[in-house]
């Protein structure tokens, strides 16, 4: 890349940057929320987000929500799960009652669960003991850190898959006592459910 092209891009950069923290938080929220639910515009909602979330005393509670969730979201369907994890916890920690960032939560880490226990019936397969413990060990923190997502979004939205996985996930934690109390904790936490954040302009 020659100099000139590169000094171009570097000032382009800079004035969109100045051109997203001269707009109005009310202008600059609006346009991001027009945009973020549309495919073919995700990176372009990315950028959006992470702006409007360089300027967040501007916002109110709910549309920071609202943000950090569907920041959270764009980057988990663009493949970045890393970048999704804090932006879903982020999104909880604001608007706690809003259940659908523990759903996505849940189901990230059932995943990861699932990836490290395919690994884990390869290493008994293998009669390696030592790995075995090593898997089951990773996939019993995966599973504890599932399990009050999941636990949230089923005492909010109940639904028999989610329930399955939540038993089975116990089953393999060899925790009865949690299937056994599993009904007083879901009647607990179905006391404060959001289903949807509306946006504030």
């Amino acid at each position: 890349m020659n100099k000139r092209l590169l000094t171009l891009l570097i000032v382009l950069a800079a004035a969109q940057f100045s051109f997203a923290q001269n707009k109005s938080i009310k202008d600059l929220y609006w346009d991001y929320s027009q945009i973020r639910m549309t495919d073919t515009k995700k990176p372009k909602a990315i950028q959006m987000a992470e702006d409007l979330i360089k300027r967040t005393p501007e916002l109110t509670k709910t549309q920071l929500g609202n943000v950090s969730y569907h920041l959270g979201r764009l980057y988990e369907e663009t493949g970045e799960i890393e970048k999704a994890i804090p932006k879903y916890q982020e999104a909880i920690k604001i608007t706690p009652a809003y259940y659908v960032p523990y759903r996505a939560l849940g189901f990230i880490f059932v995943k990861k669960c699932n990836a490290i226990g395919a690994k884990m019936n390869e290493a008994g397969k293998a009669k390696d003991l030592k790995a075995h413990g090593e898997f089951y060990a990773q996939y019993k923190v995966i599973a504890l850190k599932a399990l009050p997502y999941l636990e949230k979004s089923q005492a909010c939205d109940p639904d028999d898959e989610t329930r399955t996985i939540i038993t089975n996930l116990y089953r393999s934690l060899k925790d009865n006592a949690a299937i056994a109390s599993l009904d007083e904790r879901l009647k607990k936490n179905a006391a404060d459910c959001v289903s949807i954040l509306d946006d504030e302009y």
